[in-house]
């Protein structure tokens, strides 16, 4: 799996960067979330708590994604901004027993 930045901006309101990345995965299945945040997260050197995935769009049939994501400085400033089923998605917060 090949990761590229395509766009990346600063959205100082919310205190984040937001990011449009690229995934080249021809041959292989369309990498699992977890991977890919652990990846990315390695990549802009920081933890996999800073990092939320809001999209990971798959190319049918041309072994490429498209992914939407945004990094925080902090886990709790993530917390504070996104939703929560997002933060669900990404690990961030786990799911409440019922």
């Amino acid at each position: 799996m090949k990761i590229d930045i395509i766009e990346k901006k600063e959205n100082k309101l919310l205190e984040r960067t937001e990011i449009t990345a690229k995934v080249d995965h021809v041959g292989q299945p369309v990498p699992k979330r977890e991977d890919f945040m652990a990846r990315l997260a390695a990549l802009l050197n920081k933890e996999k708590d800073q990092v939320v995935l809001i999209k990971l769009e798959a190319k049918y049939g041309e072994g490429r994604s498209l992914a939407l994501v945004h990094v925080y400085e902090t886990a709790e400033r993530a917390i504070a901004v996104e939703k929560e089923f997002l933060l669900k998605r990404s690990g961030i917060i786990k799911e409440k027993a019922e």
